[in-house]
């Protein structure tokens, strides 16, 4: 097998029987032999750049067992279309899974098309969120909340994808913290969809309408002191103070990640963050 990772930083090469306990090759890892992979050294993730120099080769060995992984749920699928979920508290890194996945896909040359998509997508525009209040409270206070986003919208979208149709995603700018319109376009017959989402394995307000839609799902552990410096530090990059980003922290995403930590048990593999990775 010839299919190689530049293993940055350590000098090292590493072929996916290597790293994978030998792996069989089916039809899409027949595609990928004679192709290196270079792990990268940095993604652009929601228009926030994240370095990724500092991994660990038994890190990137673990990212990319994770992609060769999701190659297979994809050939035993016996589908064209498959739908893989990435879910989580916030700051466990789903985004950046999720963004690597893809760029691993890139240089793979596989057989069929993979795309990613966000939850925070199908956040309801803030000017929506401004005007409609749950308990007396405004819902762009609790943005984040499993009630602030069109989780009937994402389902409606996830479903049309399963059944091959043209579907056009929405994307989620940072910079204009709301959901931009047609941000992705999958057309491709054979198709593997990666969606990436605190609620997805939720089961109420709507999203009990697609976790039955996901062929397979990945949930990320996180410790929480580690999931609450990266939230902050995420929000900070954002443009708030410290203080500005502490403060919803412990409103908004503590509580969402203690609901979310509870659904678990609902993913068909619970996989570490990546500084949990030995």
């Amino acid at each position: 097998m010839a299919l190689r990772m530049n293993g940055q930083g350590n000098g090292r090469n590493r072929t996916l029987d290597s790293v994978g306990g030998g792996i069989s090759l089916g039809p899409s890892k027949k595609t990928m032999q004679n192709r290196e992979i270079q792990f990268p050294a940095s993604l652009q993730v929601t228009e926030q750049q994240i370095d990724l120099s500092a991994l660990t080769g038994r890190q990137r060995d673990f990212y990319l067992n994770l992609f060769s992984e999701i190659v297979d749920i994809y050939e035993a699928s016996n589908k064209s279309r498959v739908v893989v979920g990435i879910a989580g508290p916030t700051g466990a890194g789903k985004s950046v899974v999720a963004v690597l996945l893809k760029e691993l896909a890139k240089q793979a040359g596989l057989p069929f098309a993979l795309e990613s998509i966000t939850i925070d997508a199908y956040h309801y525009p803030n000017s929506f969120l401004c005007s409609h209040f749950a308990n007396g409270e405004s819902l762009k206070a609790v943005k984040g909340r499993f009630d602030t986003y069109d989780a009937r919208g994402l389902a409606r979208d996830i479903g049309a994808f399963a059944l091959g149709e043209r579907v056009s995603f929405p994307t989620y700018s940072r910079k204009l913290h709301d959901p931009v319109k047609d941000g992705i376009v999958v057309e491709a017959k054979n198709s593997l969809l990666i969606v990436e989402g605190l609620w997805l394995l939720y089961d109420k307000a709507g999203w009990d309408a697609v976790g039955p839609l996901l062929d397979y799902a990945f949930f990320i552990e996180a410790d929480k002191g580690r999931v609450r410096d990266s939230v902050l530090k995420r929000h900070m990059t954002g443009g708030r103070t410290l203080e500005e980003a502490a403060k919803p922290y412990e409103l908004v995403d503590a509580r969402n990640s203690e609901l979310a930590l509870k659904t678990r048990h609902r993913a068909d593999k619970v996989i570490p963050p990546y500084y949990l990775i030995q």
